[in-house]
């Protein structure tokens, strides 16, 4: 029987790779049912992002306030942000008041091709409700200027921090105080969707509920799993996870 729903409120990507088809994959990987509120639809594949268009403000804040009607979420995957910070703002405020873990995986531009969020201060409400804020280094070193005493208040999750040559590592950062470490040998093998899986993995270890380190810890094995699994086709730029 499953553990109850967990919320997405992300990007689509057409290819299932990442966005909200990997948030619900991964949710349901943990025992969850996953609903699902698109903040961007795009043009992609492995090899680039070619086209985004965001939803209609107005309209996206009408489908959350339908799937919270009936489907109260025991967490919430924030990922692709709305490039408008009004509408971000009425995300953060119906959020809050469900009073669950929120994971905010602050992805304002692919692997490969155009920027999603040109206005990084757009999401400052999203990271004001996030319980975990869960950024890739460079990411994380692109908002530490606009967001750092938020950070400074924050669980912060920064994954793949450089480690010498040979390593980088993923960082768990309470409060300024990094509290858990996990190296992973460095390579060159780019697979889809895996900053996805991270926090909608996160998200649910957090609403079973989980300490916030064994939660970490939780989500970097699972991610391990998946990068494990990823598998080439011929033409394709990324490796395509197969859990």
């Amino acid at each position: 029987m499953a553990k109850g729903f967990l919320l997405t409120v992300a990007g689509f990507d057409p290819t299932g790779g990442a966005g909200i088809l990997r948030d619900c994959a991964t949710f349901r990987s943990f025992g969850f049912l996953g609903s699902a509120v698109i903040t961007a639809n795009t043009v992609q594949n492995t090899k680039g992002v070619k086209r985004v268009e965001f939803t209609e403000g107005d309209f996206l804040i009408e489908q959350l306030d339908a799937v919270l009607e009936e489907l109260p979420p025991k967490g919430v995957k924030l990922g692709l942000p709305h490039r408008e910070e009004r509408v971000n703002r009425e995300i953060a405020r119906r959020i809050e008041s469900l009073a669950v873990p929120v994971v905010f995986d602050p992805v304002l531009a692919p692997t490969f091709g155009r920027e999603f969020v040109e206005n990084p201060e757009a999401i400052a409400p999203l990271m004001e409700v996030a319980t975990v804020v869960t950024p890739n280094y460079s990411e994380f070193k692109r908002l530490k200027p606009l967001f750092g005493e938020v950070f400074s208040e924050k669980v912060v999750v920064v994954k793949g921090a450089p480690k010498g040559e040979a390593e980088v590592e993923d960082l768990l950062i309470v409060k300024g105080e990094i509290v858990a470490r996990v190296a992973h040998k460095r390579d060159d093998r780019v697979v889809r969707g895996t900053g996805c899986a991270f926090s909608s993995a996160l998200t649910a270890l957090l609403a079973e509920p989980k300490g916030v380190v064994e939660a970490f810890e939780g989500a970097v094995s699972f991610v391990g799993s998946l990068r494990e699994s990823a598998f080439v086709l011929n033409g394709w730029k990324q490796l395509y996870p197969l859990l």
